[in-house]
This record gives C-alpha cells, structure tokens and sequence, in this order.
C-alpha cells in the first residue's frame, strides 16, 4: 500500500509530495489545483509505463491529434501529443518526469524520459510508431521494470495510437482509473466476467440496493451486449425489480446507479491493487453517500485494495466522516487537500476528519 507519493515534472507538478497515505484517500482542492493529474500519476506508475495507459490518460483529457490518412480503413489517424504531459507542455531531448511511491512493502518508481533516436539507442523498441523511425524515443525506467522500456514518438513527440496494441497482463497489483465519465461498455463487461457467479456478486448487488432497495438482481443482456452498444452508452446490463415481470435496463435508473454499478464491479476486480476514481460523487444523491463509503471501506480492507479518489462535493466529505470510526492504524482514512502552486499535500487523518465535520470546518 502507497505510504507516501512523489511527483516531479509531471503536468503542473515541478515537486509535490504526499504523504499519510491511507486505505482510502479523498483528494480535495480547487479547480486546476491537480487532483487528477495526481490519480493519473498513481495510475501510470501502476502500469509501469504501459503505453496503453499513456493513451487513456492523454485521449480522455482530448490530447490527441487526427490527422487524414488516405487509403486507410479509417480515413485517419490519431496521436496523442505526449508532450502535455510534462512540465510546461513542452517536449524535447531530456525532458524528463518521475513518479515515485514509499510502500509499506516495498518501493515503486517510473520515470520518463524523452530522448533522440540513433542507431545506438533506438535497441528493440516494443512499441513503435508506424512508418520510418521516429524523431524521438520514451525512455521508460522504474522499479518494478518497465512493461515497454522504449516507446517511438514522432519528430514533435506524438504517440500513434497502434503503440497501444503492445500491453502486457499487469502482475500482482492491478489498477482500474474511473473518469467522471465511468468505464466504456466493453471494459466494464470484461470486469463483470470476474464478478459473475462470484461472491462478488453480492457485493455488486448490495451496492445498487443502496441507490434502490427494490433490486433483486443484476445481469448483463449477452455476453457480447458491448458489440450492439454505441461507445458512451449504458446498455447491456438490466435489473430486476421487486414486483416486475420484465428487467429494467439500468441506463434507465439514472446517473447514479450507473456510477454505483461501475464502482462496485471495478473494486471487486482491483484485488491488491489500487482504484482511482475521479470525480467519486457523480450522480450520487448526498443521501447515500455513507453507504457508499462504507461499502467501498469494507471492500478495500477486504480485497487489500487501496482508494483514491477526488471531489469537490462537501457532502461527499462530511459522509466521509461518518466511517472514520471504523478505521484502524492498519487501514487509515484521510483527506488530502491540494492547493495550486504548493508542493506538498495537507494531509487530514481521521479523526481530523471527524473534527471538521462537527464544526463544519472547511477543508476542500
């Protein structure tokens, strides 16, 4: 579990620390203060510079070009624009950012480093850019080693999207990143064939019963529902509810049943790894907020997962507080407030947490 979390040249982080790291952690601060370029870091430093993750974070933030190819199926092609992701938006032999972690077992790091491509160095690249060789090269180093050590770019830094074709099964400590916008159908049916006739199961259910006590169950359509589902949409998984013949689509019972369904099925499948959830509130009526921090407390402890998660929602922190009691030294809760321009995270333990709740403090 993360104890404490270094950033240097990545995005508007020159040099930030966190540290009192908890079991769960709610990110808090103002708009462009970094919290999610902060669950970003975490989440490349979980892949170990994968450079499928690379184009999660710079597509979902529409960092990408698309530039007309003709002959081609598609008719284009994108590339993401790597260069956004260091200090300064700027990119060029040397650029460099590392994101490190003080474990409680052991450390972690990755670092990224851009460098010119020349016979000496360009090795055996994994993933490539297509066409000639490339103008310049993602060095990727760390600890545990790096999934893909050299990564092509074009001339002016640009990812193509077929690099994201190299990736490889991540081992021992998984991580699923959930946008405000939740996971797409086919990746969440992925994670639902792990949850299916599991005890996960339960825990899936329970969490929808909280948005509403009239579920009974929860099923996806077919096996293939994400293949005759537009990208975006919630089709494919149904309920049934207490008293009807017919299944309900669950895009039919709000946001937030769909925010609810995706959290729960995506910790499930986080088992000693890390979830990071942008945005935690979307959807969620203040009402059953502490259930829902409950619910992913117990789980964390449970599967040995560890949470982080962002907000500007006061209600989301003050239901924050009402688990505080349930944890101990070994799985802490915190708060972690970050202010533009300072380089070290403030930091609420738990009974901190309690404290401002009752007075009403603020911390966000």
């Amino acid at each position: 579990m993360i104890s404490a979390l270094t950033i240097q040249g990545y995005r508007g982080f020159e040099n930030f620390q966190m540290s009192g790291l908890g079991r769960v952690n709610l990110l808090v601060g103002t708009n462009n203060s970094g919290k999610t370029s902060v669950l970003e870091s975490i989440f490349l430093l979980m892949s170990t510079g994968e450079p499928a993750a690379l184009w999660q974070v710079l597509s979902r933030r529409g960092e990408c070009l698309v530039t007309e190819v003709k002959g081609s199926p598609r008719g284009f092609r994108m590339d993401a624009e790597v260069r956004h992701l260091f200090s300064g938006h700027q990119v060029r032999p040397g650029s460099r950012f590392v994101v490190s972690a003080g474990n409680r077992v052991a450390n972690r790091s990755v670092a990224f480093t851009i460098e010119e491509s020349n016979p000496t160095n360009i090795g055996m690249p994994v993933a490539i850019a297509a066409g000639p060789l490339p103008g310049l090269l993602l060095k990727v180093t760390g600890h545990p080693a790096a999934a893909v050590p050299v990564i092509g770019l074009s001339s002016v830094g640009d990812l193509d999207e077929t690099a994201t074709v190299f990736r490889r099964p991540l081992e021992g400590q998984p991580s699923i990143f959930l946008v405000s916008e939740s996971l797409e159908l086919d990746e969440l049916v992925g994670l639902w064939n792990g949850v299916v006739l599991t005890p996960a199961e339960a825990l899936v259910l329970r969490a929808l019963q909280f948005v509403d006590p009239e579920i009974e169950r929860v099923a996806i359509q077919a096996a293939t529902a994400s293949s005759y589902y537009r990208s975006g949409s919630r089709g494919g998984f149904i309920v049934k509810l207490r008293g009807t013949e017919r299944p309900v689509p669950i895009g039919s019972l709000g946001d937030g049943m769909w925010r609810m369904l995706v959290m729960a099925i995506a910790i499930t499948q986080c088992r000693g790894g890390v979830l990071l959830v942008d945005e935690i509130d979307t959807g969620l009526h203040y009402s059953v907020m502490s259930d829902m921090w409950r619910l992913i407390f117990n789980a964390a402890k449970e599967l040995d997962v560890q949470v982080f998660a962002t907000t500007h929602s006061y209600d989301c922190v003050y239901s924050l507080a009402h688990i505080c009691a349930d944890a101990d030294e070994q799985n802490p809760i915190t708060v972690q407030r970050i202010e533009p321009g300072k380089s070290t995270a403030i930091p609420y333990a738990q009974n901190e947490i309690r404290i401002a709740a009752d007075r009403e403090i603020e911390v966000r």
